[in-house]
């Protein structure tokens, strides 16, 4: 396929957080614009309204507070707003590479190709976690599944973050496998640090936004079990500020210079992510740039990237004990850390950077 002119589609955010794949697919092609719809699905305005919802009204049902955004109709009327969008704008791409599964980049019409880059199903939401599939019926969420459908089968690829993704497309939506290929993902760096990496600190770093669904519960709990063996341990707790008291935590709360978060990231041994849903843990390749040993949950995309043993720990069943112990044995180990340190950046330096990935995507469109 000889293509040209690609337009990148999604939400504003999301277009903003693949910057750099976007700068690495530049080299290859005449032009590459963007053109985002306005965000029915802001998660953090979500959030702050089910906040408020859950302390003002607590009678009502928390849970279907998602509802006011994903519906089969938000779903239509933001991909007939995207369409219209690239039509009155005089756009006349070669190729749309539409960001994620919240809307499609057509609905009507369908003359211009596209492909999608994919991190989640509703599927896996609803088996995983059912707060980002909160349909009260059967009905709609099957009209949600409906529109999914559609997009994924008229798009021209599917590139996905995960296996895991790809199996649903195939087994859940009945994508053909040889229409699905896995990229996984890079972090928020154009190129892998080169810089040095020490160890000794004692820190373990944990990105504590959605805090419950990322198991920081558990971490807490494993973390006072860490403290009593190793007294100097140190816990930072980056992305939301949260109402957490105990002896070593530091939660500074969303840190929004790169500056400040390579220092943390520089200063930290370990870094831990328990969760109970994560379609694939960007912070994780962030943390992995850096030569950070990660220890997460057998869940969803993370042990794609985290290799057990090999540069961080999988852990299938991560109770605050098991938690605990993995963490003791890592931060008196620091042979290990090294070890898997040099395996992280390894990863990072020949898979999990954008421009590997950019890459692997023009690859595969001039191969269709």
């Amino acid at each position: 396929m000889n293509i040209k002119k690609i337009l990148v589609t999604g939400d504003k955010f999301m277009i903003s957080r693949m910057k750099f794949l976007f700068q690495a697919m530049s080299d290859d092609y005449d032009s590459i614009e963007s053109l985002s719809v306005n965000s029915i699905y802001s998660w953090r305005l979500l959030k702050d309204i089910a906040n408020f919802i859950q302390i003002k009204l607590p009678f009502l049902n928390i849970k279907r507070t998602g509802y006011f955004r994903k519906n089969a109709k938000t779903f239509i009327n933001s991909s007939r707003q995207l369409e219209q969008k690239i039509i009155k704008g005089g756009y006349h791409p070669d190729l749309i590479f539409h960001l994620y599964g919240m809307f499609s980049p057509c609905w009507d019409k369908f003359d211009i190709p596209y492909v999608t880059y994919l991190d989640y199903t509703m599927t896996l939401a609803r088996k995983n976690w059912i707060q980002w599939a909160p349909f009260p019926t059967e009905k709609e969420f099957q009209a949600w599944l409906d529109c999914e459908h559609q997009t994924y089968t008229k798009a021209l690829h599917i590139f996905t973050k995960s296996h895991k993704v790809k199996y649903s497309l195939e087994q859940d939506y009945g994508i053909n496998s040889d229409k699905i290929t896995v990229l996984h993902s890079g972090g928020n760096f154009f190129e892998p640090y080169q810089g040095e990496k020490k160890f000794g600190s004692k820190q373990i770093l944990f990105n504590g936004y959605d805090f419950f669904r990322k198991g920081g519960d558990l971490l807490i709990e494993a973390f006072k079990q860490v403290k009593q063996v190793i007294p100097e341990a140190k816990l930072v707790i980056v992305g939301d500020i949260l109402s957490i008291n105990e002896n070593g935590v530091d939660n500074p709360g969303y840190i929004s210079s790169p500056t400040e978060m390579q220092r943390i990231f520089l200063n930290t041994d370990l870094v831990v992510s328990p969760a109970r849903c994560e379609p694939l843990g960007l912070f994780l390749v962030e943390a992995m740039n850096y030569g950070i040993p990660c220890i997460v949950s057998n869940q969803d995309g993370m042990p794609e990237i985290i290799e057990h043993e090999i540069n961080g720990l999988v852990i299938s069943q991560p109770t605050p004990e098991v938690l605990a112990k993995q963490m003791i044995n890592l931060l008196s180990d620091s042979q290990t850390l090294e070890f898997m340190s040099e395996n992280a950046r390894k990863k990072v330096k020949e898979e999990l950077n954008w421009p590997a990935i950019a890459q692997k995507i023009k690859q595969t469109l001039t191969n269709i």
